[in-house]
Order: structure tokens, then sequence, then C-alpha cells
């Protein structure tokens, strides 16, 4: 029984003592156990401040993100826009160059028609200027005709005076008068006019046409040149007179003229400058 109780005892002495450990080693984890919960307790407060902090930039970013997303609609907007605009501006741009192109032509056809009506203008004044210088060769030929008559009866009639009688001085002076009448009608004039005025150079002007095989010089005359049917003018080129024309017909644009014997223009051709003198 001694035993037993001592064992008793000693069991419970070794039960208290492994209370009293389990006691202390209890006790030191639970504060352990605190400190790792006081720190989760922290690090979870950190997170849900990160957290709050992570929320707020994403709503600002989504308001960003909308703000950009209505300023890139604003910006597909003008881009249309201006597309719309670009498209406007391309067909004015095409329908211009057409039109240009088309007046282009209509000038070309305009230059040409007026090229054609010059050159037949040119060819009609050159056939009227040769119909009005046969004309003019056709009286020529006439009054030479005529003059050579009136000289073969002058002729005959001088013999015949000669044959009759010697020519007293009042004869003589009758002579002299039927002479001059006789001058008078093979058509030379005294010199009764005035003073010849001094010449002076015109405006100048170019050859539209030449033919010196038949006399006729066709000019580009204008209001300035002061030229007038029936005038005769010295030509001039390069300070150096080249020969006399008379002018026989003027229009607004030309002046046909005849070039007058003892006058060479064979260096002259068309399209030449030339002066004119009075």
């Amino acid at each position: 029984m001694k035993n037993l109780s001592l064992i008793l005892r000693i069991v419970a002495i070794l039960a208290s003592a492994a209370a009293v450990v389990l006691f202390f080693t209890s006790k030191g984890k639970l504060a352990e156990k605190q400190t790792s919960l006081e720190q989760a307790q922290a690090l979870t407060q950190a997170t849900q401040s990160e957290l709050e902090t992570a929320n707020s930039k994403i709503t600002s970013l989504g308001k960003q993100l909308s703000t950009e997303r209505q300023s890139l609609a604003d910006t597909k907007g003008k881009l249309e826009s201006i597309r719309s605009e670009m498209y406007t501006a391309r067909q004015e741009v095409t329908r211009t160059q057409q039109q240009l192109k088309e007046t282009k032509n209509t000038i070309s056809e305009l230059e040409s028609v007026a090229t054609r009506l010059r050159t037949d203008l040119v060819k009609t004044e050159e056939s009227l200027a040769s119909a009005s210088k046969e004309a003019e060769l056709a009286q020529l030929n006439e009054r030479i005709e005529e003059l050579a008559k009136s000289n073969e009866t002058l002729k005959q009639e001088l013999m015949a005076a000669e044959a009759t009688k010697p020519i007293s001085t009042s004869q003589k002076s009758a002579a002299g008068t039927t002479t001059e009448q006789a001058g008078y009608k093979f058509g030379f004039t005294p010199n009764g006019a005035a003073a010849v005025q001094p010449a002076s150079i015109g405006d100048a002007t170019t050859v539209a046409s030449i033919s010196t095989a038949d006399g006729i010089i066709i000019l580009n005359a204008s209001p300035e040149l002061g030229l007038s049917a029936g005038s005769q003018i010295t030509l001039i080129q390069d300070l150096k007179a080249l020969g006399k024309i008379r002018i026989t017909q003027v229009t607004e644009q030309l002046a046909v003229a005849d070039i007058l014997p003892g006058t060479s223009l064979r260096g002259l051709s068309k399209g030449d400058t030339i002066k004119v003198m009075f």
C-alpha cells in the first residue's frame, strides 16, 4: 500500500510537472500565434490599402480610357470629314482638269481656224492684188499703145511741117507749145508742185507675203502705220533703203502694195521686220 501510495504521488508530481511544462509551452506558442496574427492583420491592412490605391488607379485609368475613346471617336469623325472633303476636292480637280483640257483643245482648234483663215485671207489678198496688178498692166499696155499711136501721129505731122516750109521763130514757139502739149498727151507734167516735205520713218511692221515675180508685197498693217491706198513709201531695213512700193489696197490687218520698177526686194522674205518711210 505504501508503495502504491508512493507511486501515485510520484505520478501526480510528474503529472503536475508535465502540466506546468505544457502550460508554459502552450503560452509561448500562443504568443507566437498572436504575433503572427498581428503581422497578418498588418499585412492585410497594407494589402487593403494597396487594393484601394489600385482601385483608384483603375478608376482613373477607366476615366482616361473613356476620354481617349471619345477623343478617338472625334478624331475618326474629323478624319472621315477630311476624307470626304479630299474626295470632293479630287472630283473638283478632275473636273477642272477636264475643263482645262477641253479649253486647250478649243483654243487649239480656234488657233488652227485663225491660221487657216489668215492663210485664206493672205491668198485672197494675193489673188486680189494679182487681179488688180493684171488690170493695171492691161491699162498700162493700152496707155502705151495710145501713146505710141500719138507719138507716130506727131512724128508724121512734124515731118510734114518740115517738108512744107522752114520753121520761124513764132512757129518754133508754136512747135514748142505743140511739143509741150504732146508732152502732156504722153503723160508728162511740168514740175509745178510744192517743195517735197522731209521724209519721216514710221513704225516697224512685218512682211506677211511677198512675190517678186509678180511684183506684189503684202505687209501686216495697223492704224499706227498710217498707210493709205495710192501712197508711195520706201522700205527701210537695218537703216538701209531697199526700194519703193505703192500701196494699192489697205485693210484692217493687211496692206497690199506693188513693187515699183527699180526696186529689188530679193533679200526680203515672209516674217522679216521692216520700217516704212513716207
